[in-house]
């Protein structure tokens, strides 16, 4: 069967600590076991990957190496001294996880020159097609998991019980798609990425920063007993508050959309809020109190701006948010000048004096930081009196719906590219998926000279799922997807008018 096996050194379970072990694992695990390949984790102090790749090429053997954790490629030189490298936390069996990993891979591929690419792949960890627990999304939930893993070139590792021949027999159409794989081994330049994602029509609302446009969605903002009550938008079912802050789903952004909202969630303002729990607009920052006898200060909400360029290295790529942080030590020295509540009547703040408002948070996935650092333009709202939450960088709080489905893609070669929509919540979503958002070319130098567009009437589409062909006629495309299904496509440019109908294949 060709089947090779490997071993595991630095691993986070012995915590590997103590004097550096290069030569002796080298040599153990080429001469004396004849191993093929080696995850290296960062749980130990044997972290040098470049010196690992070194001594390995020492010994005339080919050893493939996953670094996991200690290193990324060289973001300016793309030097790389591994096969592929971890882009995020352990994986579990669950969609969240899965698009949380998937996400991670963004910083890799979404690049002006990717650094994910044959010899040097970007792995969001093992497949989890086969742990998923029985139910009615089981089936869709596992093809959205292999058909994302193909989309952005994921080694594709299986890691499931393969003696189980039920789960075997149950998997066994998915992991042996071979149009799928054959989108996972393509290499026209570029991995595979996320393009956008859409506002979805059936998750409800959240509140988000935007344009101080007057419009219905940023006029309107109350506070009332205790309550945070949102603009009324039309088709809504009754008024909506801020209950307990709670954060949204949200992509990262895109060279190909950055103007992605993260957000707190709204709610229908009949529903139940904490005991004792209230809002309240004080010295210019919105206050939430948790109504716990034992909680010494409020929580403040807080609006940062889209932080994304893809020039200055890996994870500089964080939406516009809108959140919570602890509120900051001392308040503005001068608070007499505004009161609790109170409409303002100037769209800015001015004169604030805010101290020790650097604050701490926590650590993020790969130890990247979430501090959130209060500063005046983040932690002040000005209320005015049309209802507007006016932050000091001119932007306001809107209603806006939720993150949607999802579009990921993929080159495949000059006329071909593989697309993913994903439906990324527990409720169905529909989507008129303008065809058009298939960028014409992805980012790096071998999609330099690419120019693809799929014409309605000169471009076939190929269900990678369904196994069906079919001709492209309109502009837009109606998909409707269950909680977690996906559909996959891959789109051909035929460059002629084509005739035929549905092809069944």
């Amino acid at each position: 069967l060709g089947l090779k096996v490997g071993t595991y050194l630095n691993n986070c379970i012995c915590n590997e600590h103590g004097p550096t072990h290069y030569d002796q694992d080298v040599k153990w695990m080429v001469e004396e076991m004849g191993f093929d390949g080696v995850k290296i984790d960062n749980c130990g102090n044997s972290q040098n990957v470049s010196h690992w790749a070194e001594l390995f090429n020492r010994t005339g053997k080919a050893i493939r190496i996953e670094n996991c954790h200690n290193s990324w490629p060289d973001f300016q030189s793309g030097y790389c001294p591994m096969n592929f490298f971890r882009t995020g936390g352990d994986i579990s069996a669950d969609i969240g996880s899965i698009l949380g990993e998937a996400y991670a891979t963004i910083d890799a591929a979404d690049l002006t020159e990717p650094r994910s690419h044959p010899g040097c792949w970007a792995y969001p960890d093992m497949s989890e097609v086969g742990n998923f627990p029985p139910g009615p999304s089981q089936r869709d939930q596992e093809e959205t998991h292999w058909g994302l893993w193909c989309i952005v070139s994921s080694p594709l590792i299986l890691g499931f019980d393969m003696n189980d021949s039920v789960k075997m027999d149950r998997v066994w159409p998915i992991i042996t798609n071979k149009d799928a794989l054959a989108v996972s081994e393509a290499w026209a330049g570029h991995p595979g990425t996320m393009i956008k994602a859409y506002p979805a029509l059936h998750q409800g609302l959240q509140m988000v920063q935007g344009a101080c446009d007057g419009s219905s969605g940023a006029v309107g903002w109350s506070f009332s007993e205790g309550k945070l009550i949102a603009p009324k938008l039309s088709g809504t079912s009754g008024p909506q508050c801020l209950h307990g802050p709670q954060s949204t789903p949200c992509p990262p952004p895109t060279t190909y959309f950055s103007d992605v909202q993260c957000g707190l969630l709204l709610s229908n303002c009949t529903g139940p809020s904490p005991p004792g729990s209230h809002w309240e607009h004080a010295d210019n920052m919105i206050q939430w109190g948790d109504g716990h006898a034992t909680t010494k200060k409020p929580t403040c909400l807080y609006a940062d701006l889209l932080n994304f360029d893809t020039n200055r290295g890996y994870f500089t790529r964080k939406a516009a948010t809108v959140g919570t942080t602890n509120c900051p030590q001392s308040l503005p020295l001068n608070s007499d000048e505004t009161n609790r509540s109170a409409p303002m009547a100037s769209s800015s703040y001015a004169g604030c004096s805010l101290a020790d408002l650097r604050l701490a948070g926590g650590v993020g996935p790969m130890g990247k930081s979430n501090r959130v650092d209060a500063t005046p333009g983040n932690l002040l709202f000005n209320l005015t009196f049309k209802g507007e939450l006016r932050t000091s960088a001119g932007k306001c709080l809107r209603v806006a719906p939720l993150s949607g489905i999802q579009l990921w893609a993929k080159p495949l070669n000059s006329s071909s590219v593989a697309i993913l929509l994903i439906n990324p919540s527990d409720k169905a979503e529909d989507l008129s998926w303008p065809i058009a958002d298939v960028p014409r070319r992805f980012t790096g130098a071998g999609q330099a000279a690419a120019d693809f567009a799929c014409v309605p009437n000169r471009c076939m589409m190929q269900d990678v799922w369904a196994r069906q062909n079919m001709l492209v006629t309109s502009s837009h495309l109606r998909v409707s997807l269950r909680p977690w299904q996906s559909a996959f496509y891959v789109l051909r440019s035929t460059g002629s008018r084509v005739h035929s109908a549905t092809i069944s294949v």
